[in-house]
């Protein structure tokens, strides 16, 4: 019964909806953060070729580094690539992204920490149309890039960017509008679900936390007969009128960003021309702090010696033992969406098991306990309750 608490309480999204979506898809064998796999490897004869080289760490005397507070909800990068590109924060929940309106737009997750904005998890969604700028665009989020913006205030107050260690711009503030069709801000839709209708028996199921989002495809047999097909989630947030969905963690192949719109009525979504029937419904769920599952914890389910390791900096290790053999063995990254326990494994005994598990957290303590209804379909399968070890 690993399976029965996604169906009666988490969100979900369609791998038939997220098929629909405009940027290329990310293979569970490869990075969730590689970029989209259609590439034009041609060089660009742009003046503002992207380097390889890391942002410098200097900061011009009596400039600072940018924070959240300097940086408006829309804003123009002058002369970035040859031309003006746009830069948008939402509401500030850590997703950025760059754009040439109507044909290409850039979204990355960043902490923006000491005024940086690194590329290194982006995926980008482009029409091929003005080639040079584009290019540059796309070798800001190549696997295994390095590339990053740096951010400050000058000492004339003035809000100014650096991309890889150039020379630093001006910013300025950009007028978008509204289009009153649509949902324009992300947190309309926090503490929301959306149930959209993809196809003949199959559903997407959205659960939009504060910046962030867990979506399931479950397909419906009739008689309440309902059935996880597949799930993903990551951040999001709404900017220039379109919603920005890019996954971190999912257990099936899908596409590394999604554009989408909502109507203002929450009873369309829009993916590439096809307009999905939804309802709208209050999402409740208790806020489980990361903080309270770092930690070790151990389980003896299944007659198995369990330990797992929560680590501050956001990976994991879970290990099984019967007496001195190992029968499991995961590694990865997690973090907490709302109440939702987010594990993407890059490890494991064997080398074959499940590439991410997501599950619910119930009846936690910090540094006591938590049970943990999940996903997991491996076996051994991380089990559903934790708790703390004792030391003399």
């Amino acid at each position: 019964m690993k399976h029965s608490f996604l169906l009666a309480g988490i969100t979900a999204a369609s791998l038939a909806l997220f098929a629909c979506g405009d940027s290329s898809p990310s293979d569970t064998g490869d990075d969730i953060l590689s970029s989209p796999s259609e590439k034009d490897d041609s060089s660009s004869s742009s003046v503002e070729e992207v380097s390889s080289s890391s942002v410098s760490k200097d900061i011009p005397a009596g400039a600072r580094a940018a924070t959240l507070d300097d940086l408006e909800r829309n804003m123009t990068l002058k002369g970035m690539f040859g031309r003006d590109i746009y830069l948008a924060t939402g509401e500030k929940h850590g997703l950025f992204s760059l754009w040439i309106p109507d044909t290409a737009w850039l979204a990355a997750p960043s902490d923006f920490k000491d005024g940086v904005l690194k590329f290194s998890q982006g995926a980008i969604t482009s029409i091929k149309v003005e080639a040079d700028a584009i290019k540059s665009m796309e070798k800001l989020v190549e696997k295994d890039s390095d590339h990053s913006m740096r951010f400050i205030v000058n000492e004339d107050d003035q809000l100014q960017y650096s991309l890889d260690g150039g020379e630093y711009k001006d910013v300025t503030e950009a007028s978008v509008k509204k289009n009153s069709s649509v949902v324009s801000n992300g947190d309309s839709l926090a503490a929301k679900t959306l149930f959209c209708k993809t196809g003949e028996g199959t559903y997407t199921k959205y659960n939009f936390y504060k910046g962030r989002y867990v979506a399931t495809d479950v397909k419906d047999s009739g008689e309440s007969n309902r059935s996880l097909v597949s799930w993903s989630a990551g951040y999001y947030d709404i900017h220039r009128s379109k919603l920005l969905m890019r996954p971190l963690f999912y257990s099936a192949s899908v596409y590394a960003l999604v554009s989408a719109s909502v109507s203002s009525d929450y009873e369309t979504m829009t993916i590439s021309s096809n307009e999905y029937s939804c309802s709208l419904s209050e999402l409740k769920y208790n806020e489980v702090p990361a903080a309270d599952l770092e930690g070790e914890w151990e389980s003896d389910e299944g007659g198995l010696e369990w330990s797992l390791e929560m680590r501050a900096d956001r990976t994991f290790e879970v290990q099984a033992f019967k007496g001195s053999e190992n029968k499991a063995l995961k590694k990865g990254t997690w973090d907490v969406y709302g109440n939702q326990l987010l594990m993407k494994v890059t490890g494991c005994l064997g080398g074959t098991c499940t590439p991410a598990v997501m599950g619910v957290v119930s009846k936690w303590q910090a540094g006591s306990f938590f049970n943990y209804s999940n996903s997991d379909p491996d076996d051994p399968s991380i089990p559903d309750a934790w708790t703390a070890p004792e030391y003399e």
